[in-house]
């Protein structure tokens, strides 16, 4: 039938999109269907897009208002008024989101809401039963989500059976009544949201949901095959490593230096990385021209995601080019160009999809920012800098360098966290003590003694014990500054107030340690009986003070002997440690420790505490 002119204008939901019928003749492709909807505002910005007379020559008019042969007829505008006149915001528990937003640049307001079916609308849809059309459009069966939750409820139909659904609804009508706000919006508005509920549910979901799918793939991809260019990388970090192990020298100044393998050891191992890197280029390629394929037929047929589509494409660009490089050298830890990567592309591909459900979200700006993953590692940085300071160590003539004292007096702080275990005593608490103590050999014993003064004021605790035993030891206990070093370490211990719960504060990794330092400067039965008095004191510092004065242990794969964790443990119990106190204490605060013998207790008491609390983390090697 021919649609002429002086006919009123009307929105045609025509296939897959929304076109307006304008006054005059225009025309359809033969053999399709339109749907009839009261007249709107033209809602090209929801995924429609407006035909010209040039893409049509014949109009087909539908007299029953659009029953598809696998859907029921849309709801009608009056009813989607009715519905937004009885809520206020998203029906889901949870979410306080309103069913219109406030635009913040022109104060307009913008539909944030979809109207969604708690029995689909389409066979096979999520809830779908067999009932009269009308019911299936009338107000009991039609509930108003935001974007998120409309997607949500329909995607992953499980969790939301139709019974949940009308909970949610009976929920939102009565808060409707209760604070009486709701939108009381004009047929204008009215189509506009049956259209963008309409057609962002229907439109394209199967190329978009193949565009997620395949993306993901191309990630997955990625990394499978990175796992073989770093396998090669460490294996030339392991032979770095045993080279540099099989001499060991410095030079006059004390640097150290260090051997490098071979240029033919290597090679091979650069060969395996490039051989690598083209396997992975071949694997990748294919899955990433399959993720730009789906993005053309997304592109094509929803105009709004054009943008989000070319960034996707420059983003799968960048993945295909730094999977491709290996810039690392022998440290297969340093991969933060991929890792960005790929963290761009999984946050894209979330925005894509927000973008086609309806949600308005500007495009990222390019940022020459470094990846977080680039950032370096605080061990490492710690290392570097412990390197630079034992030239002081190993010879004596180097002058004093104030900042490089003062840097790795500082570092303490960091190394107060490192556990003393053999594995990592070299950058561990007394280390970097002894080589802040070192750096500063060459100074006058006016700035030691001030240093001394500054030392005993560091934090944590732990920390300014390790320095001032370490120049106390170093230096002559006669001596101005050795004496000045001993008194210094003696007031900290009788200043602090051992029951207070701050002053464990940090020393949890390194509080043995400690103790042990301050029994060498006074006595076993003096620790003993201070620890004793604040347990008296305080009872609920048992388990912080258990956990702080536990030793540490390596625990060491038994095939290849390599540390594969670290532990607490007690397996000698130091003389200082207030055991009776503790034992009368287990009974009101560890009733499950029944029976015990006295010289298990701490150890016992250690486990016990480890399964309610959790332990200070280890640095990785």
């Amino acid at each position: 039938m021919l649609y002429s002119k002086g006919d009123t204008p009307k929105y045609v939901l025509f296939d897959r999109c929304c076109v307006r019928i304008q006054p005059r003749v225009i025309s359809a492709p033969l053999g399709r269907r339109c749907l009839t909807v009261r007249p709107s505002r033209c809602v090209a910005s929801q995924g429609s897009y407006r035909l010209t007379s040039r893409d049509w020559r014949y109009v087909v008019w539908c007299k029953n208002e659009g029953m598809t042969d696998s859907a029921y007829p849309l709801p009608k505008p009056a009813m989607i008024r009715k519905l937004y006149g009885s809520a206020f915001r998203c029906a889901h528990p949870g979410c306080s989101r309103p069913l219109y937003k406030v635009s913040d640049e022109t104060g307009d307001l913008i539909l944030n809401s979809r109207v969604a079916h708690i029995h689909a609308r389409r066979k096979g849809g999520p809830r779908w039963v067999e009932m009269p059309a009308e019911q299936n459009r009338e107000f009991g069966n039609l509930l108003l989500l935001c974007i998120e939750h409309s997607y949500e409820i329909d995607e992953n139909p499980g969790p939301f059976p139709a019974e949940v659904l009308r909970e949610w609804k009976a929920a939102q009508i009565a808060e409707y009544e209760q604070i009486q706000r709701s939108w009381n919006i004009s047929d204008d508005e009215a189509s506009e949201a049956l259209v963008a509920s309409e057609s962002i549910a229907t439109l394209h979901i199967s190329s978009v949901v193949e565009v997620v799918r395949r993306i993901e793939a191309l990630g997955l991809t990625a990394r499978r095959t990175r796992g073989q260019v770093r396998d090669w990388a460490k294996r030339w970090q392991q032979l770095r490593e045993r080279t540099r192990r099989s001499f060991s020298a410095w030079d006059e100044d004390g640097n150290s230096v260090y051997l490098e393998p071979s240029i033919n050891e290597v090679r091979p191992i650069k060969d395996g990385i490039q051989s690598a890197l083209e396997t992975a280029l071949h694997e990748i390629q294919p899955v990433a021209e399959a993720v730009r394929v789906e993005l053309a037929a997304v592109r094509t047929t929803r105009v709004e995601t054009g943008p989000w589509c070319d960034e996707l494409d420059r983003v799968i660009t960048d993945v295909i080019h730094t999977a491709s490089k290996w810039d690392g050298g022998p440290d297969h830890g340093a991969d933060a160009k991929f890792e960005g990567a790929l963290n761009r592309l999984n946050e894209t591909r979330d925005m894509f999809v927000r973008v086609v459900r309806g949600e308005s979200i500007e495009l990222p700006e390019p940022s020459e920012s470094v990846s977080d993953a680039n950032a370096p590692d605080a061990f490492d940085m710690h290392r570097a800098l412990l390197d630079e300071a034992r030239p002081y160590h190993r010879v004596q003539h180097r002058p004093y360098d104030a900042d490089l004292r003062e840097r790795v007096a500082q570092a303490t702080q960091v190394a107060a966290q490192i556990p003393p275990t053999p594995h990592l005593l070299a950058y561990g608490l007394n280390v970097t003590a002894a080589l802040s103590v070192a750096v500063a050999g060459n100074a006058t014993s006016e700035v030691q003694i001030d240093l001394v003064e500054s030392d005993a004021k560091r934090t944590p605790i732990c920390a300014a014990v390790a320095l001032l035993e370490e120049t106390a030891r170093r230096h002559d206990k006669a001596s101005v500054v050795g004496s000045a070093a001993a008194e210094q370490l003696r007031r900290v211990w009788v200043d602090t107030d051992w029951a207070k719960e701050c002053s464990w504060i940090g020393n949890e990794v390194n509080g043995q340690a400690m103790m042990h330092a301050f029994a060498r400067a006074t006595s076993d039965e003096e620790v003993r009986d201070r620890l004793t008095s604040a347990l008296e004191a305080n009872p609920g510092l048992l388990e912080t003070m258990v956990i702080s004065c536990a030793g540490w242990v390596d625990q060491l794969d038994s095939g290849t002997w390599e540390v594969v964790d670290r532990d607490r443990s007690y397996r000698s119990v130091p003389l200082w440690f207030p055991i009776e106190v503790a034992g009368e204490l287990v009974p009101s605060r560890h009733p499950e420790l029944s029976s015990f013998d006295v010289a298990e207790l701490p150890e016992k008491l250690l486990r016990c505490t480890q399964e309610h609390s959790e332990l200070p983390g280890t640095p990785k090697q």
